[in-house]
C-alpha cells in the first residue's frame, strides 16, 4: 500500500496561513520606487472537478525594475522555504536576453510563487493556487479574505494595467 498525498488545504487556508508571508516577502521586493506595472487583478475563480466544487487563487502581476536576482531568490526563500515551499529555478535565453525563473511551490496547498527575471529588463511576481476546495469559513470562497498589504499602501488603482495605458 502506497501512502497517499496529504489532503490539499482549502483557499481560505491558503490566505490565512500563507498570502500573508508571501506578501511580506514581494513587498520588500516591490516597492514604489521600483514598480514600473501591473497585470490582472485579485481573483477567486470557481469549478468543478471530479463532481466537487474547487477554487484557484490568482494574485495581480506586479512588474518591477530589481534584476539583482540573488536578492529576488534569498528574499523569498527567507519568507518562504521555512513555511514548506520548494524552489526550482530555470535559467534560458530568449532573443538575446537571459530569463531567470524561480518557482516556489507548496505541494498541500497547491501554491505557487513565481519571479521571472528578464535580465537588463524587468522582473515580474505573481502566486497563485489550482485546486483547492472550500472550508467554508468564509461564506463565499469566491470572496479574498480582507489581507493587509495585499494591495501595497504606494499602489494607484488609478494606474492603466500595463498594455492598456
Amino acid at each position: 500500500m502506497t501512502p497517499s498525498a496529504p489532503p490539499v488545504k482549502s483557499v481560505e487556508a491558503f490566505q490565512r496561513d500563507l498570502e500573508p508571508t508571501i506578501i511580506t516577502a514581494r513587498n520588500e521586493l516591490v516597492t514604489a520606487e521600483n514598480f514600473m506595472a501591473y497585470k490582472n487583478n485579485y481573483s477567486i475563480a470557481a469549478y468543478m472537478e471530479d463532481g466537487k466544487n474547487v477554487y484557484s487563487f490568482h494574485s495581480r502581476m506586479f512588474f518591477f525594475t530589481e534584476l539583482d536576482t540573488d536578492r529576488i531568490r534569498d528574499t523569498y526563500n527567507k519568507h518562504l522555504l521555512p513555511l514548506g515551499f520548494e524552489l526550482s529555478e530555470d535559467r534560458w535565453t530568449s532573443g538575446g536576453v537571459e530569463i531567470v525563473d524561480y518557482l516556489w511551490t507548496h505541494e498541500e496547498y497547491h501554491a505557487v510563487v513565481s519571479a521571472t527575471t528578464r535580465l537588463g529588463e524587468q522582473t515580474s511576481t505573481y502566486y497563485y493556487t489550482v485546486g483547492n476546495p472550500s472550508d467554508g469559513s468564509n461564506g463565499d470562497p469566491t470572496q479574498l479574505i480582507d489581507q493587509p498589504g495585499r494591495i501595497p499602501d504606494w499602489f494607484d488603482p488609478n494606474l492603466p494595467p500595463a498594455g492598456q495605458g
